[in-house]
């Protein structure tokens, strides 16, 4: 992927503000334009939220009376997925955020049924493998990820893709059970494991295949912090390792976080203006509070890596605030590593800024830092880009990650105060919107995704960077 290296202003151009961080993209012209939504569906206009709520309940109204096999097809297609996606870009409301969840409701009850039992090993009848390969087709969820030309046909793939399911279930339940512990932990979603995780994963191993034959692929993941990328990142490598061959290697997910610099190299930033201004908040997670020399040598050894390779891959330990000495600051990764999956706040943002027009301080010296990141940007064979939420969204998702962290460490997080600090210096303080932004430009991502509050994928959009759709970024 190239560098985004133009310094002309970012289409997120103002400062944000707790209405709009920053303003959404134009609706896609492939779920609104002439030409229709994928899968061939009738176009799909953009309702208004109150328009949205009422396709929603009527869609699941509509659902519940249906014979059941009628109910699915009606729930993925198009006209819902279009109205999840304005309450999305909408102002939030316990209203919208209800009919969301109905909808998502309704959903899983006519899915999982079907999907759990296949999972688990039952023979899938010959009229679930055709309302599975029917939904697929409409489904503009699943769509987004299927190569031009389809995929050997719609029975054929859905035959291939209940193969991979019941292959991935145990290890990928297992995985989710300890990344979310406790009873009261989110059942693993097998909903999503066929609609999202599969389908891009086939993706990743095709486009490996056809661009890094025998090679390292590297996916990029951009979006607010808390918007779910560490969860994504995590869930597909997971997949990935039950589908690749031990000779291909492995699939390893890779925080940003991780490469921090320790708190006393951070401590020296602090003059420089790289500093929260809260008494206990970290000056962590902006451009210029990264070792970037140990990350490039990682990437470097994953790219030359044989099935003999030991990796010492950085951790970063989030609850000290600080990097830990000797081997607990290291993630060790042996083998061979086929797919990168690398998650960063600002993943793909435009690295060749102009840092003189900005005033001397944070900004200044964040647009100074990004420069440093242009060849991992580069490196990128794909980037995941998830729509950017207004503020108060952040804030909630935020702590939202912050309880969950909690729970893994058995300790508090961030109080809620500490969370709007941490924010307002990452977000507001750090990016101008206009000289520089954390949101990458529009040519550059490959697949850009809509989630709703509960951290799942509604909506994704292919997008003009690398892929079989595009190759604005090829080398």
């Amino acid at each position: 992927m190239a560098s985004p290296g133009s310094s002309s202003p970012s289409r997120h151009g103002r400062p944000p503000t707790a209405e709009s961080v920053p303003s959404p993209p134009s609706l896609p012209s492939s779920l609104s334009g002439p030409s229709g939504p994928p899968g061939g569906a009738a176009a799909v206009t953009h309702p208004s939220p109150q328009q949205a709520e009422e396709i929603l309940r009527t869609t699941v109204l509509q659902a519940a009376r249906a014979p059941a096999f009628e109910a699915l097809p009606l729930l993925l297609s198009p006209r819902p997925a279009q109205a999840l996606r304005s309450l999305h870009r909408a102002p939030y409301s316990e209203r919208s955020e209800d009919a969301a969840r109905l909808y998502r409701t309704a959903v899983d009850r006519h899915l999982e049924p079907v999907l759990a039992g296949i999972a688990q090993g039952r023979p899938a009848e010959e009229a679930e493998v055709g309302l599975l390969a029917e939904t697929a087709s409409g489904d503009p969820l699943q769509a987004a990820f299927a190569p031009p030309g389809g995929d050997g046909g719609p029975r054929a793939s859905t035959l291939e893709r209940i193969r991979l399911l019941r292959n991935a279930w145990g290890p990928f339940t297992a995985w989710w059970r300890s990344f979310f512990p406790g009873e009261d932990g989110p059942p693993p979603p097998v909903a999503d494991m066929w609609r999202v995780y599969l389908p891009f994963c086939r993706w990743i191993v095709r486009e490996r295949a056809r661009r890094r034959p025998g090679g390292m692929f590297m996916v990029g993941f951009n979006g607010s912090p808390g918007a779910g990328k560490t969860v994504l990142s995590n869930a597909l490598a997971v997949v990935l390792n039950s589908m690749l061959d031990e000779a291909d290697g492995r699939a390893v997910a890779c925080s940003g976080d991780d490469w921090y610099l320790s708190k006393d190299e951070r401590e020296a930033l602090k003059p420089l203006g790289f500093d929260p201004g809260v008494p206990g908040v970290s000056n962590r997670g902006v451009p210029g509070t990264h070792d970037m020399a140990w990350l490039k040598r990682n990437l470097r050894e994953m790219e030359a890596g044989t099935p003999r390779s030991r990796i010492r891959l950085a951790r970063f330990d989030k609850r000290a605030d600080d990097r830990p000495a000797g081997a607990e600051g290291r993630r060790e990764v042996r083998g061979r590593v086929a797919v990168c999956l690398f998650d960063l706040w600002f993943a793909g943002a435009r690295t060749g800024v102009d840092p003189g027009r900005l005033p001397p301080g944070l900004r200044r010296g964040a647009a100074e830092a990004l420069g440093e990141w242009a060849p991992v940007f580069a490196r990128m064979d794909a980037l995941w880009g998830f729509d950017w939420p207004p503020f108060d969204r952040m804030l909630r998702e935020r702590e939202a990650q912050e309880q969950l962290a909690a729970r893994h460490r058995g300790a508090p997080g961030m109080s809620a105060q500490a969370v709007h600090a941490f924010m307002d210096y990452m977000v507001r303080r750090t990016w101008d919107w206009r000289t520089t932004s954390p949101v990458p430009p529009e040519e550059s991502i490959t697949f850009r995704a809509w989630s709703d509050g509960e951290h799942r994928v509604i909506a994704v959009h292919r997008g003009r960077g690398q892929g079989e759709a595009g190759e604005a970024g090829a080398r």
